[in-house]
């Protein structure tokens, strides 16, 4: 089996793994997987000669049943008394046993048991029974028979058939594959595949410098990776993969059957078979394959000198030194990344050893680092007290891959963060305790602001102001030294003026930055500022509210006036309108009235006094149809003046210039 040399791992669950080595002639190579890793195999295997030779079909364990499999050859193995069951179930088949300087070669009949007498008892011999080719029936006694050849090759393949479903079966959750390598002479080889792997992972040492340590602030970075597969990485060249490249599961490995139609013959007259005509030469041009001189070469690393750190510790212990100095030399990095698109990988430079079913912590970065102890305040982390924190700026020349991070100050532990995801030179406040030496005070208020302009939209004045909402922080530090600080704010409303800039701006908040002095409070007040306005319908504007606009000074006295001429037709449009409604009020009593007389004159009958009652109804009717046709004509001609009223108010509310 080719050993492992190359394994590349990925964030979502899948490892590229390479086989790389020597095969002579023409070589089967074989390789085994477990059977839930056989889809990803088939999807990827990818099988290179580097030397001129080539790859013929890959073979490898069916999926089917070993049950089903068995069925199909109608022949097994008993598992007692092999020879003689497996011989007596080989009826009819051709066969050749030694007898002696001759060979007896004819057709199994089936084994007999033959019961012979001595001096012991009786006893029981199984014999070979055979039909020579001239027809003789002989009988061999099995404990002779040392050699029986198998003269049918469809009966020798079917055992081997057998045999090898025999050994798979042994165990079911291992699947062989194997490939034949085509070539003369030694030939480097390369077997490359994906299969489902453990999602490496990451861990950080950051050493922050103590009092008075000019050091810069150091940080380790750590991956942890696990060796889940049958083999033993020996001097695996390893690549961590970060990102979300697509993959998934698609089952290539279990056959697939399709139902198909069942035709009925028809019966017909014979027809000639038709001539199909031949391919023109040269009309398809065959793909090249791949080309060698691309391949990454594998061979394995020269053994490394002794460091000097090792040579160090060889000799006399110096006395201790500092935290940070000490980390520097115990561990030795050679890692780069490398971006591919939305992909990074960490390539080691070093080669790497990972036992089967062993896990391992391999050093990916050590680096001084652009990092500053600070205390961060959000309210909806921790109310009372900012967090303890540190400013990091990625200035390692590395995309550094999100992890939990262990926290050391001088030589002291002191608390633990996760660190997202930072990209070559982003910057990330990452908090990793409670600063109990500073305390949080946070009151919140709302504040309304005078009108400060009005401005005009068809036929609205609107009224402008300014709603503040003043968020007042105060700081308490009673540490002995100053603090840089940072401020989260969640914004809901845009900054007043007189509110310092925020250093950054996140999802959710505002970011400040401040400095606590030692022993001191500070006081940090956050101004936003949510607009508001009234609106006033110009044609129903009273003149108190165009007295107030003039008091406020949102209006000029060339607007006051015609503001004030447009309230005065409005006005008028009003006194006309009540009249219209009088009138028509009067018009309406008249109507009812007369319906009432014309119901009485149609109850009157003919005698005297009936006839002196109607001549009443008839003069009163008339006088009040005379009545009538005046209102009608001066409520039409009411509504005509409201008419050019409301015309003119129209105009004048579009001449109307305000803002």
């Amino acid at each position: 089996m080719l050993p492992i040399s190359r394994v590349v791992l990925f964030k979502h669950g899948v490892g590229y793994f390479q086989r790389t080595g020597k095969v002579q002639g023409e070589q089967v190579v074989e390789l085994a997987f477990k059977t839930e890793q056989m889809n990803d195999v088939l999807k990827s295997l990818t099988a290179l000669d580097f030397d001129g030779g080539s790859f013929a079909a890959l073979s490898y364990d069916s999926e089917e049943p070993i049950e089903r499999r068995l069925a199909e050859l109608n022949m097994d193995i008993p598992p007692k008394g092999a020879i003689s069951d497996f011989m007596d179930r080989l009826k009819g088949a051709r066969v050749a046993v030694p007898r002696g300087s001759q060979q007896l070669v004819g057709v199994v009949v089936g084994i007999e048991d033959v019961q012979r007498g001595g001096k012991e008892g009786v006893h029981t011999e199984p014999h070979l029974a055979v039909l020579d080719d001239e027809g003789c029936l002989l009988r061999i006694p099995l404990l002779e028979v040392e050699e029986l050849h198998l003269l049918d090759e469809s009966v020798q393949r079917d055992l081997r058939t057998l045999l090898d479903i025999r050994f798979s079966s042994l165990r079911k959750d291992r699947k062989r594959l194997s490939i034949q390598a085509l070539g003369e002479g030694a030939r480097r080889v390369s077997l490359s595949y994906v299969i489902e792997a453990p999602v490496w992972k990451t861990s950080y040492r950051i050493v922050l410098p103590g009092a008075g340590d000019e050091d810069k602030p150091l940080l380790q970075g750590w991956a942890l990776v696990d060796n889940t597969t049958e083999d033993d990485w020996q001097g695996v060249s390893l690549s961590l993969v970060a990102g979300l490249p697509i993959s998934f599961i698609h089952d290539l490995y279990k056959p697939r059957y399709r139902q198909r139609p069942v035709i009925r013959v028809e019966q017909e007259a014979a027809v000639a078979p038709p001539v199909i005509e031949a391919g023109i030469p040269g009309a398809v041009m065959g793909a090249a394959g791949p080309a060698a001189a691309g391949m990454m070469d594998m061979a394995p690393a020269a053994p490394k000198a002794m460091s000097p750190a090792r040579a160090k510790r060889m000799a006399p212990p110096p006395p201790p030194a500092p935290m940070a100095r000490a980390a520097r030399e115990s561990v030795q990095v050679h890692t780069h990344t490398q971006e591919v698109g939305d992909l990074f990988a960490y390539e080691i430079g070093q080669a790497v050893d990972v036992a089967r079913g062993r896990s391992a912590l391999v050093p990916i970065l050590q680096s001084a680092v652009d990092c500053e102890r600070v205390v961060l305040y959000n309210p909806e982390i921790r109310d009372k007290n900012p967090m303890t924190a540190f400013r990091i700026h990625n200035d390692t020349g590395l995309v550094l891959e999100g992890g939990p991070v262990t926290v050391f100050e001088a030589e002291t532990y002191v608390g633990e963060a996760m660190l997202d995801t930072l990209r070559k030179e982003e910057e990330r406040i990452t908090p990793y305790s409670v600063e109990l030496g500073v305390t949080v005070e946070r009151k919140s208020r709302a504040q309304r602001e005078d009108f400060t302009r009005v401005s005009k939209r068809g036929q609205t004045i609107y009224k402008h102001y300014r709603e503040l909402s003043i968020s007042e922080y105060r700081l308490h530090s009673r540490l002995d030294r100053s603090l840089s600080a940072y401020l989260d704010h969640r914004f809901t409303y845009p900054l007043r003026e007189d509110t310092p800039e925020p250093i950054e701006v996140t999802e959710h908040f505002w970011r400040f930055k401040l400095t606590l002095p030692p022993g001191e409070t500070t006081h940090f007040e956050v101004r936003e500022v949510h607009k508001e306005r009234e609106s006033i319908h110009i044609p129903s504007i009273a003149l108190v509210d165009i007295e107030r606009m003039v008091e406020s000074a949102l209006i000029g006295e060339e607007q006051k006036a015609a503001l004030e001429a447009v309230a005065e037709r409005a006005a008028r449009i009003v006194e006309l309108q009540e009249k219209l409604e009088k009138k028509t009020r009067e018009a309406e009593k008249i109507e009812d009235g007369q319906q009432r007389i014309r119901e009485n004159l149609m109850a009157l009958g003919s005698t005297s006094e009936e006839g002196k009652l109607r001549q009443r109804y008839v003069a009163k009717l008339a006088a009040e149809e005379e009545r009538l046709e005046a209102l009608r004509s001066e409520c039409q001609a009411l509504e005509a003046q409201i008419e050019a009223e409301r015309e003119a108010l129209d105009a004048s509310v579009d001449e109307l210039e305000i803002d």
